[in-house]
């Protein structure tokens, strides 16, 4: 999994421009399977018998969610003097900003930059102030090394370019994975696992997958999905902020790395059925599987779907340092995200 994680992290896809990132994730799902992209760019994928409605003893369908797009920007604004400006996609932190390197996709291809800082040394008797302070990203600017539009526009670069972080990808300790884009590259790449896997089984209904767009924006591919796709059950497949680091209180975010997937069943948008929320942890237990039952802010695709009728569970892998750079999740979190996955499959449908 670790492979295919890296794969997909490292693509392009900032929230409204995942094109690029659909494309990589339908080259990689096997040969015949059946998928389609609707007119917002979800890519819904199918595996499994199809479900029978209307009768006494309906088979259920089960519909599993993780969101393609990522934090990033696009360019607002191109300046005389060769320097541009960017607007946000997402609830990005401004404090990691400074000094960033960023990419911006372009027809030509793509263009690099660094996200420019007043140096110390240029600051004269507010100084302590001006180190301390938090700089909104509609003051930052990015510096591609152009001096001029001219310049930058024969680069290519033009307003409303996608631009994503610079990325690498790490591995800690053997096993925790650091990069930029986990959250829900990572989630995507349990999906992928889990289609591969049921690809080659009998199943007595019909399990969708859906890949979701714009879930960084207000959850609005789920929305289009929930109207979309019939199901009975649905689960997110996404994030978990961890409370485990020295500055957090764990009363806030219970969830912790490495203890496995985090039943998110309380969150800002959504409220899981307490009886569906105790059916998957008999289902976990019963599978060896070790989970996490947590509240959360936030929320995720499960919340947008479950007004059509599902009932639904975000099931999330912890995540430290949400949103930065440097995301941290546990491989061994994720590889039990998957047996879940495949664990509640086999529950219902074999």
């Amino acid at each position: 999994m670790l492979e295919l994680v890296k794969t997909l992290v490292a693509e392009h896809g900032v929230s409204g421009y995942e094109h690029s990132i659909r494309e990589l994730i339908i080259s990689l799902l096997p040969e015949k399977t059946k998928y389609s992209v609707d007119n917002l760019g979800n890519l819904i994928v199918t595996v499994g018998a199809e479900t029978k409605v209307g009768t006494k003893k309906r088979i259920a369908g089960l519909l599993f969610l993780a969101h393609m797009d990522e934090l990033g920007f696009v360019v607002s604004e191109v300046r005389n003097d060769g320097f541009i400006k960017i607007k946000s996609l997402g609830g990005i932190d401004p404090r990691i900003m400074p000094g960033k390197i960023l990419r911006i996709k372009t027809e030509k291809g793509e263009v690099r930059g660094v996200v420019g800082i007043k140096p110390p040394h240029l600051m004269g008797e507010e100084r302590a102030k001006e180190m301390g302070a938090v700089i909104p990203i509609e003051d930052l600017y990015l510096d591609i090394g152009a001096s001029s539009a001219e310049e930058v526009y024969s680069m290519g670069v033009s307003i409303l370019n996608p631009v994503t972080f610079d990325k690498s990808f790490e591995v800690l300790n053997k096993k925790y994975i650091v990069s930029r884009g986990l959250d829900d590259r990572a989630g995507c790449a349990v999906m992928l696992k889990a289609i591969e896997t049921l690809s080659g089984e009998k199943l007595k209904g019909t399990v969708h997958f859906a890949f979701t767009v714009q879930e960084e924006r207000g959850l609005r591919g789920a929305e289009l999905v929930g109207a979309e796709v019939t199901a009975d059950y649905a689960f997110a497949i996404d994030t978990a902020s961890c409370g485990d680091i020295p500055q957090a209180r764990k009363d806030f975010a219970p969830a912790v790395l490495g203890k496995g997937p985090a039943l998110r069943a309380v969150d800002n948008r959504h409220i899981s059925d307490e009886r569906f929320v105790k059916e998957v942890r008999r289902v976990a237990e019963e599978n060896g599987i070790p989970t996490q039952l947590i509240f959360t802010g936030g929320s995720t695709d499960a919340a947008a779907v479950e007004t059509r009728g599902p009932k639904s569970l975000p099931i999330c892998f912890p995540v430290r340092y949400t949103h930065s750079t440097v995301e941290m999740i546990s491989s061994e979190d994720l590889e039990n995200s998957l047996k879940l996955v495949l664990a509640l499959v086999r529950h219902y449908l074999c």
